[in-house]
């Protein structure tokens, strides 16, 4: 099995750029204040998410590397996590105003939450052709 260039370019795209949002978040590069109450507390709820979605693209990219089914596995939970993201900060910005707000910050998070949906989408459009052709990976 050869790698589709454009999965595993998005697979180690959105682990990486997962992984250093984070760490500039917490080196205070992005300040996260409390826009609306709370927001603070809601934000910092997610790097564990965060990092679950970016470790199972990561590992989706090592197996896709490999010509390993099992790249359809971790694909398909990478892509599963984040249209849960995305639609759970879409649902937040509508209940809480932010996304009707037009600052660079909320354009950039805008930016997250497309990219989590359409990539996300496609994550696992790609990981169920990989895990129903082809034969079995070795468990």
């Amino acid at each position: 099995m050869k790698p589709n260039k454009l999965a595993l370019s998005l697979l180690l795209f959105t682990a990486g750029g997962t992984t250093l949002y984070w760490i500039l978040v917490f080196l205070g590069v992005f300040p996260v204040t409390d826009i609306v109450p709370g927001y603070r507390t809601w934000f910092m709820s997610f790097p564990l998410a965060d990092g679950w979605m970016a470790a199972s693209a990561l590992i989706s990219a090592v197996y896709l590397l490999k010509g390993d089914r099992r790249a359809g596995l971790f694909g398909a939970c990478a892509g599963s996590a984040m249209i849960f993201l995305g639609l759970y900060a879409l649902l937040y910005g509508i209940n809480t105003g932010l996304l009707f707000t037009l600052t660079v910050d909320e354009i950039i998070e805008i930016c997250i939450k497309v990219y989590c949906l359409s990539v996300g989408s496609y994550f696992i459009y790609f990981s169920w052709g990989l895990l129903k052709s082809g034969p079995q990976a070795d468990a």
